[in-house]
């Protein structure tokens, strides 16, 4: 199953239809679909060679690509050949292969070919210097291995910094496009799994359950289950030492948010733990965030946040278990999690509240347009959604409540009274209000909104919206 990412082909076919050679890089967590973007883009194109590389020796990885560009040329020469090294290998290539055809070439998981030989990237860019960039061959490169893809392929001191014509970080789906992959679930069971899964392609594609419930116990619980030992996995992947990095997303998880709190709970100073938090920063895993009204480079007390919903969940409800995992002591686990769900998934439906309100806004159905969104917090009050047009000074309030009983008139009044704490040119701007609610309202509540012009939405109007 194949589903969006049209925008990253369409700009893969911008590049392709151009008549010179390029060079795209194609980045993303593992799991974040990748692959499937290289081969739908490749699928109908009469000339395309896709390799996908693992973890063998230099030796053995130059036999599978040699075997993929003979399924290609059915050159026999090439077919009896040994190649000793990238270099040998590459020197008959650009023999064999066409200069005058938009030849596409994928080389999907290029991390472990830098890993097997440390010399690939710079015969691969000497071959593109000398060679190939005077073709009209399209490369494209991938990897998972993210911090490696920024350090190793395109930072500034790479041996390919400089050759790439365009790069594409593949990030995970919103809550629209994930719903795609949830139609046979009710807009609040999508909500709930969409907190655990987030966007990745393939948790997504592995939900065959009929419920949340159902899910967590046999996909996550079960330590036979997919899940179970993704996240150790996936830090695996990314760090040789991982225990300092998981002793901080499970600070995170836990609630230690601020640095200080964040140190105190790894046990590191304060100054090496931010070298940690950097590094999960850029690879996405998670953000550093400000209220919506303060510059994030002079706002000196961020919270931080994990920004994978399933490394949240994980180090949240998994890894604090895994001995009762491991003894298959698990039902009352279940029915612990399920009580905790309300709390967790009320996150990701701030979250997806915004992205609602936001295609709102793009359909002109909110009262002004708004550039910058957010959330805003002090020392006594918080608003989960405020979004501001500095042009215009029109700011919006919003407030979404993840929660059985309908939201009352009391809630709303409280957001109202908290809205003058957000210092943001309080006399000359237009204040907007709203409230999303996921059991609805109250009658009063909902003739306190009318009166007070508040916007109300609850979960009929996501599942219109998102469809």
């Amino acid at each position: 199953m194949f589903i969006n990412r049209e925008s990253e082909l369409k700009h893969l076919e911008e590049e392709y239809s151009k008549n010179t050679s390029r060079f795209v890089v194609l980045y993303g967590r593992r799991r974040i679909g990748k692959t499937a973007l290289i081969e739908e883009f490749g699928k109908n194109k009469k000339d395309f060679i896709y390799y996908l590389a693992d973890q063998q020796t230099e030796t053995q990885q130059i036999e599978s690509f040699k075997q993929q560009i003979y399924e290609y040329t059915h050159d026999d020469f090439l077919l009896k050949m040994r190649f000793n090294n990238w270099d040998q290998f590459f020197s008959y290539l650009i023999k064999i292969l066409p200069a005058d055809k938009r030849l596409v070439i994928g080389i999907d998981e290029i991390t472990y070919l830098i890993k097997s030989a440390h010399s690939f990237l710079s015969i691969l860019q000497k071959y593109w210097d000398t060679s190939f960039s005077k073709t009209k061959i399209f490369l494209i490169v991938s990897g998972s291995h993210v911090g490696m893809m920024l350090r190793d392929v395109l930072n500034y001191d790479s041996p390919l910094y400089g050759r790439r014509t365009s790069q594409i970080h593949l990030k995970a789906f919103d809550f629209r496009h994930a719903s795609m992959f949830l139609k046979s679930f009710d807009i609040e069971e999508r909500v709930m799994l969409y907190s655990i899964t987030g966007g990745v392609a393939k948790y997504l594609l592995l939900i065959e359950e009929r419920s949340t419930r159902e899910f967590i116990k046999k996909k996550i619980l079960e330590k036979e289950g997919f899940f179970y030992q993704e996240s150790i996995f996936l830090l695996s992947q990314e760090f040789k030492n991982p225990n300092v990095y998981l002793s901080i997303l499970k600070a995170i998880a836990l609630g230690h948010t601020k640095l200080n709190e964040i140190s105190n709970f790894v046990g590191i100073e304060g100054k090496k733990v931010t070298r940690y938090l950097d590094v999960l920063q850029e690879i996405g895993f998670i953000m550093r965030q400000v209220p919506v009204t303060e510059d994030p480079l002079r706002f000196r007390k961020g919270v931080y946040s994990i920004e994978d919903n399933f490394l949240n969940f994980w180090f949240r409800f998994v890894l604090p278990n895994r001995s009762r995992i491991e003894l298959r002591d698990t039902k009352d686990l279940l029915g612990s999690i399920m009580d905790s769900m309300p709390d967790h998934a009320s996150a990701a439906f701030e979250l997806i509240g915004m992205e609602f309100l936001q295609g709102m806004g793009k359909a002109a159905r909110l009262p002004a347009q708004f550039s910058h969104w957010g959330s805003w917090w002090d020392r006594l009050n918080e608003i989960d959604i405020v979004a501001l047009n500095s042009d215009t000074l029109d700011i919006l309030f919003c407030e979404c409540k993840w929660q059985k009983r309908k939201s009352d008139a009391d809630a709303i009044k409280h957001l109202l009274d908290k809205a003058p704490q957000v210092n943001w040119f309080n006399k000359d701007r237009k204040e907007h209000f709203a409230f999303i609610s996921k059991a609805g309202f109250t009658r009063e509540a909902a003739e306190f909104a009318h009166d007070d012009g508040v916007l109300m939405f609850e979960l009929k109007d996501l599942d219109d919206h998102f469809g």
